[in-house]
């Protein structure tokens, strides 16, 4: 085998190695980020709800509201995961209220790693609202998406969560596996050079 050759296994060997250093992102809620490793909960004895469609498509979080007035008070809803590598979060959300009140009664946002952030604009007059948003995720990092409702009376919110993906940078095991059998391959081409 040639100098030409050997480089030109080398090139590509560097390549896969760094094609194969992140994970694919993930359509959706699924794989490692599929609704089994998420925590739903709701405080304050509200109704609110969090729900991810069958096929992992949406998040849908809907505040907490009692018509008939048989519960009052704050309440929040969320839906949280701890990640277990550095991860990229990209989703899109959408939100839309009833309460008379507006957003600021019943808003939307996320936590991460214990810093909120509220996603909503208080004003009133703003529905429907939405975003795009890009988050960096360190490993042993909780994150949740959130509801809340002030009052829980007036109307419900609905917030939607869309095209979400999670990119870890940590290689899945059969990645590993085949750029590790790239390399010994590589090695034992090296050696066999060596000994002509």
């Amino acid at each position: 085998m040639n100098r030409h050759t050997l480089h030109r296994i080398a090139t590509a060997s560097v390549a896969l190695a760094a094609a194969l250093a992140f994970t694919p992102a993930q359509a959706a809620f699924t794989g490692a980020t599929d609704g089994s490793h998420w925590t739903p909960s709701t405080t304050g004895g509200g109704n609110g709800s969090a729900a991810l469609a069958a096929d992992g498509s949406t998040l849908t979080l809907v505040s907490s509201d009692s018509p008939d007035f048989s519960f009052s008070g704050p309440s929040t809803t969320s839906y949280a995961i701890t990640f277990a590598a550095d991860t990229t979060l990209v989703f899109d959300w959408s939100y839309t209220t009833a309460d008379e009140n507006g957003a600021m009664y019943d808003p939307f946002g996320w936590t991460l790693a214990g810093t909120s952030t509220q996603a909503t604009d208080d004003n009133a007059w703003i529905d429907p609202q939405s975003g795009h948003v890009t988050l960096s995720a360190h490993a042993g990092d909780t994150f949740s998406f959130w509801t809340a409702s002030a009052d829980s009376a007036f109307g419900a919110s609905t917030a939607v969560v869309s095209n979400f993906s999670a990119v870890s940078a940590v290689p899945e095991p059969a990645s590993t596996g085949l750029m590790a059998s790239g390399l010994v391959a590589l090695a034992g081409l090296a050696a066999r050079r060596r000994r002509r």
